[in-house]
């Protein structure tokens, strides 16, 4: 797994780290059972702390995505579920806030961001 970090984004690298490793679980890249990178060489590849990857990765154990196993590695749970409907529109509605948070820092407005995002989303077909 190849992660990419946005420096510009306003948001932390750790969830960024925790955000990408959700999105290849809901787009069947990651399954029960597959090993996720060290920590060491996320951290090397992205020239970040390595804290910052253990943050992102102690996070997904807490809410049961992944487990550790001592010398052995971080593995995506075997119980590690697919979200639930409610969970995925909880989670586009925290994208949602943080895209107008970003938007007005800009000096953007909602609808000049609504706008935005119908064009990328035809240009993305």
């Amino acid at each position: 797994m190849v992660f990419h970090i946005d420096e510009g984004a306003g948001i932390p690298v750790y969830l960024q780290i925790k955000q990408q490793i959700l999105q290849a679980m809901s787009r069947g890249q990651l399954s029960p059972g597959d090993q996720l990178p060290t920590v060491r060489q996320v951290a090397v590849d992205l020239a970040i702390n390595p804290n910052t990857v253990n943050h992102a990765y102690a996070a997904l154990e807490r809410d049961g995505i992944v487990a550790s196993r001592r010398g052995r590695g971080t593995f995506i749970a075997e119980k590690a579920r697919p979200a639930t409907a409610g969970e995925r529109k909880s989670r586009l509605a925290d994208i949602a806030r943080r895209a107008i948070g970003e938007a007005r820092a800009f000096g953007f407005s909602a609808r000049e961001l609504a706008d935005a995002a119908a064009r990328a989303a035809r240009d993305d077909r």
